[in-house]
């Protein structure tokens, strides 16, 4: 074999290594700021299949940190006594997100038939290019202020 043809061999391999490593590199670093669509397309999932009364399909949406503490029997369980005012609620406002690494708490405000507020904070964490729901806590029912804004 010429040696012209051994180098062009080499250099072929070093620049598919270096262009490799690059393509890696962009892939760390790409941003972790979540595109707000996803994580309220991932509640928004959640939330209807528990309307719906789907539990297997809401817990679907949870992380796997949850899955491995928490069986499915012992999600219904829980979300069945928490979920009556998510089944109740006439809508839904998605708020504020806090993102810190791969885990993002977003606010969500459901609105009962009787006029009060329910405020739900929602802890999401990325898993495998995807979001899933970690945590729910509710906070005391409040009355429903304006929340500042255009509205549509």
């Amino acid at each position: 074999m010429k040696l012209s043809t051994r180098i062009g061999i080499v250099g072929f391999t070093l620049a598919s290594c270096a262009f490799a490593s690059y393509l890696r590199y962009l892939e760390v670093s790409e941003s972790n700021d979540p595109a707000t669509a996803e994580l309220f397309q991932t509640v928004q999932s959640q939330i209807t299949a528990i309307r719906s009364q789907h539990y297997d399909k809401a817990y679907l949406q949870a992380s796997s940190r949850y899955n491995d503490n928490n069986g499915l029997e012992r999600f219904m369980e829980t979300t069945r006594g928490e979920s009556s005012a998510i089944r109740q609620a006439v809508r839904w406002e998605f708020g504020m997100t806090e993102s810190s690494g791969d885990e993002t708490q977003l606010e969500v405000r459901f609105f009962m038939p009787a006029g009060d507020a329910l405020t739900a904070y929602y802890t999401v964490v990325r898993e495998n290019r995807e979001w899933k729901v970690d945590h729910v806590w509710f906070s005391t029912p409040t009355q429903p202020r304006a929340v500042g804004g255009l509205r549509l």
